[in-house]
This record gives structure tokens, sequence and C-alpha cells, in this order.
């Protein structure tokens, strides 16, 4: 199955999803024409790479296939160079002019020239011949797709990034971390709503999945939340973040964010990292409520006091007067 489309639109860059597994790629090339000149049909071309890792064994020759399509009405001539790719964290790419060092000459790209006619695609056929000697590890081909543009009224040329991912089997050095940022322990947010993300880094020497399961409950929650996030490749060195987040609509609660996140350690055994956040969640405006509540409360209770002290007052004087009345009644006797 082919992996997402990739479109370029603008001049400026493209930001995309280059495989299944949450990488990116950005591609910032621009041809510079005539200011007053429209925009070319550059901005109809579409790639498509494969969603996963291709299987690759040093010594041999990894075989996959890129769609490249025409989505306007007129013929489009494209041409297809492979360049190497900057890794960059949060999933994103760039490539960079030249081929990558480790694959020079290695690379077979079939046909690199085409012609594709109004509403069409076709298939590219790419091929690597691996060294002997390389690494188990994935390792990240980029292919730069240019259309041929020869008229004075095109303003800029759109060239799109295709991005395919060889893995090589094989014994390797996985490590993971994470942690909060943005969510420290008994983190009080003085709104209805508090926000943080999960930094995942890879410490190990090569390339490292992962998926990351995020569960938060608490009150006033009736239940417990669940989120999955999908598996990510995530390069050595690199980080991933993973937004968080809590909202009450009360205005106040609090809530525990548990989350875990699981990695390939080898090809038969996972790794597990487990993180635990307590959140309260405080709007300002209970500042007003709390005391202005504990004031009416005491005002109420004052106020109760008087009553009763008022009453009391008024039934002892009533029963001074009758004692004073009594006395003065006359008794005769005989």
């Amino acid at each position: 199955m082919l992996g997402p489309m990739w479109t370029r639109r603008h001049a400026k860059g493209l930001l995309g999803s280059a495989t299944g597994l949450g990488l990116a790629l950005t591609v910032l090339v621009s041809t510079p024409s005539p200011a007053q000149a429209a925009p070319g049909p550059s901005a109809d071309l579409f790639v498509t790479s494969p969603p996963d890792p291709i299987p690759a064994t040093p010594g041999t020759v990894a075989s996959t296939t890129l769609t490249v399509g025409n989505l306007g009405h007129d013929p489009l001539d494209v041409n297809i160079i492979t360049e190497s790719v900057q890794l960059l964290d949060n999933g994103h790419t760039r490539l960079v002019a030249g081929p990558d060092p480790r694959f020079v000459g290695r690379v077979s790209i079939v046909p690199n020239h085409l012609t594709l006619a109004g509403r069409s695609e076709r298939q590219v056929q790419v091929s690597v011949n691996l060294p002997k000697g390389l690494k188990p590890d994935d390792y990240f081909l980029g292919f730069l797709i240019s259309p041929v543009i020869n008229s004075p009224s095109v303003a800029v040329v759109n060239d799109i990034g295709g991005l395919v991912v060889l893995s090589v089997p094989g014994p390797r050095d996985r490590k993971l971390t994470a942690k909060y940022i943005g969510l420290p322990w008994l983190h009080i947010s003085l709104s209805t709503s508090a926000s943080g993300i999960i930094r995942a880094t890879s410490v190990g020497t090569s390339t490292v999945q992962f998926s990351t399961t995020i569960e938060t409950n608490g009150w006033p929650s009736p239940k417990s939340s669940y989120r999955t996030v999908p598996a990510h490749l995530l390069p050595p060195g690199l980080t991933r973040d993973i937004p968080v987040s809590v909202s009450s609509w009360l205005g106040l609660g609090w809530y525990t964010i548990h989350t875990t996140l699981v990695y390939d350690r080898t090809d038969q055994s996972t790794g597990e990292v487990a993180l635990s956040r307590t959140v309260i969640v405080l709007n300002p405006f209970w500042f007003l409520v709390v005391p202005a509540v504990i004031l009416f409360w005491m005002w109420r209770r004052r106020r109760s006091r008087r009553t009763r002290s008022r009453g009391r007052h008024r039934a002892g004087h009533s029963r001074s007067a009758n004692v004073k009345d009594q006395s003065r009644v006359r008794i005769s006797v005989g």
C-alpha cells in the first residue's frame, strides 16, 4: 500500500507525513523567476512514498517504488534525483543537496525522467545496492522530484521530497527516555485547564520505534480516559514531543496522568518507560467564590446568634414583669 500523498503548493516549504511511523519531510527549495509571472503547473505534482521501512540485507539489492502523479490537466515533465536526508526533532527531516555518501553510485531510479499526462500517475522503481559492511539500523534515503518548466510565465518551481526508509536487520542499541515538560509534580494551573508535553529522547546508537499510551483519571471526571499514540520512529539523539492536557468544566479539580512508552529493545523483547504526574486545576474565580461563601456563612451565623440572643432577652424581660405584677396582688386572709 502506498504512503501519504505529499504536495508542495508553496515555495517556502512542505511539512507532510513521510511514513506511517510518524516521520515528516520538509523541503526548502525554490527557483525564483520574474516577480510578475504567474505560478506554474508544478503545484499539480504529487508523490507518495512507502508507508513502512523496507527490509534490507547488506550485500543485496533492496527495491521499492515511488508514485509520481500529475493533478493538473496539462502534461508535466519531471526529474528525480537522490539527496541526503537531515534528521530533525519531532519527526521532521530535510533534504540536503547531494546524495548520501554511504550510498553514492548505489541508488538506481528507473525512470529518473518522465512525462506525466494530465490527471495521471506513474510508478518509479527505486533499487539500492547495499554495502556489505552496513551495520544494523534504519537508513533514510531522500529523493527530490522537480518539474521541468520552460515557460517565462512561471514564478516559482515547487520541488517535492520523497523519503524511503531501509531497515537493516540485526542487533541494535535501542534506548529510550522520557519526561514531562510543563507538568511538574503537583502543578497548580490557575485556569480551567493545564497542558504540557511528554518528551521522548532516543539515547541509544540506533533508531528506536515506540508507541505511547496515556491514561488520565481524577476528579470531577467520572471515569478514566485513555489515548493511544501510533508508533513513531526516533533516530538516535533526537526527541519527539507528545502533547498532553487536562481540563475541568467546574474550574476546579485534580488529575493524574499515567504515561507508558513501549519500545523495541531487541527484535524479540521490548522496553518500557512509565511516567506519572498529578495536576491541580484551579480557576482564579474560586479565589472570589470561596471567601464570599465563608463571609456569607459567618454573616448568617452571627445574625442567627443575634436573633437567638434577642429572643432570650425578651423572654427574660416578660418573666420579670410577671413577677412584679404578681407581688402587687393583695391576698386576703380570713
